[in-house]
């Protein structure tokens, strides 16, 4: 029914800056997968314990904070989601709530986060295939590893130009079945664990709070990347809805799994930092058939999230080049896959080939994954903390201040820029110092670019933080109309 008072919307133009994606071509199931994908519970349980007592960190308080924050962040994420459709994720929301100028740098330290954790997935599952190789009595020779990590570098990246209904299908089916052997797994080390070690670890005291925040900052890279759904949202039906269930959900579910994964490991760390589960699965007769399951399922895992994390940067890719802040060549779709194809091949080589060229280079796996998990997050913790401060600017923006989000929001900001600060003072006198230092130089090279860009095309500069609106096929034709 028309009425006088609506607006007209004869100035809908047929498509958005972010036109050429597969809009409406996602149900929830796959959006879920997609956040699933990137929090990788199998690989994270594997290596985030591990990773925090490295640190100094308690194991499982370090994990149970960072989960707790993790939940507040996602509150804000989903806060961001209701409201804007956008590829570009955190760092469209930063634009949108506070400018364009905090907007580019939030999305320097997403692709600093994406791209890190996706290089660290892809060095976990090439050191677990090996070990499942091992286990299964196979020997891995070093060229049949090299052309191992390049066939799948390839499969990966022509299951994901394939279209995103295809790579969502394949992340579903991988992490469902990586999740329910991991959980297997964990129930068995459990109910046959320590009951005394897991008590001791479970109250472990705490060393100081520069360690614990350390830890806790490793810990958040277990369950970083559910926000990824959030890229997909030009591609899913109902985003406004749909997108922010998925968060909620995929956080719901990954999270008690990495959970029970931490218990367990903690009932089997012992006071050397370096045993693991799959040394107490290995020294028991009943368990050590479970030694290739649980390998098989970290291998799953990992490979899942170096998948999920190169499409949710190619699409931050493409969302930066469709504002003009990057070259155009990676704004292009395919025709027929509506996938950014040449923001995928980009990203995949780049997460795919670093960690080989590193191999290759002769370096430890362990401290090349330690490194690359540093420089990680870094990125990821920034973009949080600036999404966290940009959510009581973005209500206020649209009339819709809320005292929670005010209070909520600096806080966390606040939180979570001190864990920063104090992570990355940790992280350079300690042994993953390249990390941190190839973090600050991104982050300098990434300013130094948006400084130059502000300057030579200001209206670009200026234009991002586009998001999906309204086009003409999804408003009612006798709307347009108006009346005869």
């Amino acid at each position: 029914m028309l009425t006088d008072n609506q607006v007209p919307l004869h100035g809908l133009g047929p498509r958005t800056r972010l036109g050429g994606l597969d809009r409406g071509a996602l149900g929830a199931a796959d959006v879920a997968a997609q956040s699933v994908s990137a929090m990788a519970p199998c690989g994270a349980a594997a290596a985030s314990p591990m990773l925090v007592a490295a640190h100094g960190g308690p194991v499982v308080a370090s994990t149970a904070i960072a989960f707790t924050l993790a939940l507040i962040v996602a509150w804000l994420v989903r806060g961001f989601a209701r409201r804007v459709p956008a590829a570009g994720s955190l760092y469209t929301y930063v634009a949108v709530g506070v400018g364009p100028v905090a907007g580019f740098v939030t999305a320097g330290a997403l692709l600093l986060g994406y791209l890190g954790i996706g290089m660290v997935a892809v060095t976990e599952f090439s050191a677990f295939a090996l070990q499942l190789a091992s286990a299964t009595g196979l020997t891995a020779h070093g060229w049949l590893v090299a052309v191992g990590a390049l066939g799948f570098a390839v499969v990966s990246g022509m299951v994901l130009v394939r279209g995103i209904r295809l790579s969502a299908r394949v992340a579903l089916v991988t992490e469902t079945i990586a999740v329910g052997l991991v959980v297997v797994v964990a129930g068995w080390l459990l109910w046959h664990g320590d009951a005394r070690r897991l008590h001791d670890s479970v109250l472990a005291p705490i060393p100081d709070l520069g360690h614990l925040a350390g830890g806790v900052a490793v810990a958040m890279a277990a369950f970083a990347g559910f926000e990824t759904a959030t890229v997909l949202s030009v591609e899913t039906r109902a985003p406004l809805r749909t997108v922010p269930a998925a968060i909620r959900g995929s956080l719901l579910v990954a999270g008690p799994v990495v959970m029970l994964a931490t218990l367990t490991q903690a009932g089997t760390l012992s006071q050397t930092p370096t045993d693991s589960w799959f040394g107490t699965l290995a020294a028991d007769p009943g368990g050590r058939v479970l030694v290739p399951v649980l390998y098989l399922a970290t291998t799953l895992s990992s490979f899942a999230c170096a998948m999920a994390f190169t499409t949710a940067a190619a699409r931050v890719l493409l969302s930066l080049a469709r504002e003009g802040a990057l070259p155009a060549a990676l704004g292009h779709t395919n025709l027929r896959s509506k996938a950014p194809t040449v923001g995928i091949w980009v990203c995949t080589a780049t997460v795919f080939g670093v960690p080989f060229a590193i191999s290759a280079c002769g370096a430890d796996p362990a401290a090349a994954c330690g490194s690359l998990m540093a420089g990680a997050v870094c990125g990821y913790l920034l973009a949080y903390a600036a999404l966290a401060g940009a959510m009581p600017a973005m209500l206020r923006r649209l009339g819709e201040p809320s005292k929670v989000a005010l209070m909520i929001g600096p806080a966390c900001a606040l939180v979570l820029t001190a864990m920063v600060a104090e992570f990355w003072g940790l992280t350079i006198t300690g042994p993953f110092w390249i990390g941190a230092v190839t973090a600050t130089a991104w982050m300098l090279l990434w300013a130094t670019a948006g400084w130059r860009l502000r300057s030579s095309r200001p209206n670009a500069f200026a234009s991002i933080g586009a998001h999906a609106g309204t086009v003409r096929s999804e408003v009612w034709r006798g709307y347009l109309r108006g009346p005869s």
